[in-house]
């Protein structure tokens, strides 16, 4: 299945991950909606990028903790390009830009943990949810979702943001049931990627410790993860399902 003429919302289009995202798609012949909240610039950079591939790209401002804005955000998309036919929802809050010590309950305040549901769990149903409509009389129909490996297994099950990535496994099966069978919707889980706005901070240590946890001996590759993406929207008949990217770390 070719994406040629498709039309993608990339949430969180203006990060590493996303960038990488919305230029796989871009070559794959999709145009692009580079959705960001924050970092203008860097969503039109990406927009200037996918238009140097031949596709049409637009920079869209989207706050998925605010239904509303979610609504006027996808409404902009189908005016601007005529449909959303694959939805990628990318845009992840780790903790808010805090230190957070594994397994301290009392760092975690309930506005934290708040912000991290909303944004992990809570926005990438309202995003579905929003544009499910022109999803279902799209001839693609394609969702991604993304978890964590983090919410996978027993390794780093301590992070406070691990309930938030784990629970999307179990939102893209309700979703999968949800919209069948008009629309497919998977989840991709990867490790460590080194290169996005959450890693940036992370102690050369972590990055050694995961390296040599996983059986790759590598932390997750973006290009892959992108590459993963694109071929979860080409596929028809996957749905429901949750790929770990994380180099041989878990297997579940």
């Amino acid at each position: 299945m070719e994406l040629f003429g498709a039309t993608a919302f990339v949430t969180g289009g203006s990060g590493g991950l996303g960038k990488s995202i919305c230029m796989a798609l871009a070559e794959a012949g999709a145009d692009v909606a580079v959705g960001y909240l924050t970092g203008r610039d860097r969503a039109e950079s990406v927009c200037k990028a996918v238009a140097e591939k031949g596709r049409r790209a637009h920079a869209i401002h989207i706050d998925q903790r605010d239904p509303e804005n979610i609504d006027l955000a996808v409404a902009r998309i189908v005016d601007l390009f005529g449909s959303v036919d694959l939805l990628l929802n990318t845009a992840t809050v780790a903790s808010g830009g805090r230190r957070l010590a594994p397994g301290d309950l009392d760092a975690v305040t309930p506005d934290i943990w708040d912000d991290m549901m909303a944004v992990n769990l809570r926005g990438p149903f309202l995003v579905t949810r929003a544009a499910a409509r022109p999803l279902r009389r799209s001839q693609w129909g394609r969702v991604v979702n993304f978890g964590s490996t983090i919410g996978h297994g027993a390794w780093h099950a301590d992070a406070a943001f691990a309930p938030s990535k784990g629970a999307v496994v179990a939102l893209t099966r309700y979703l999968a049931a949800s919209l069948a069978p008009d629309v497919t919707v998977n989840c991709i889980a990867p490790g460590f990627m080194e290169g996005t706005q959450m890693s940036g901070g992370a102690p050369s240590d972590y990055v050694a410790r995961w390296k040599t946890r996983a059986l790759s001996g590598k932390t997750t590759s973006i290009p892959e993860v992108a590459r993963q993406a694109v071929a979860l929207c080409c596929m028809e008949t996957v749905t429901g399902q949750t790929i770990v990217m994380d180099g041989g770390i878990h297997f579940d």
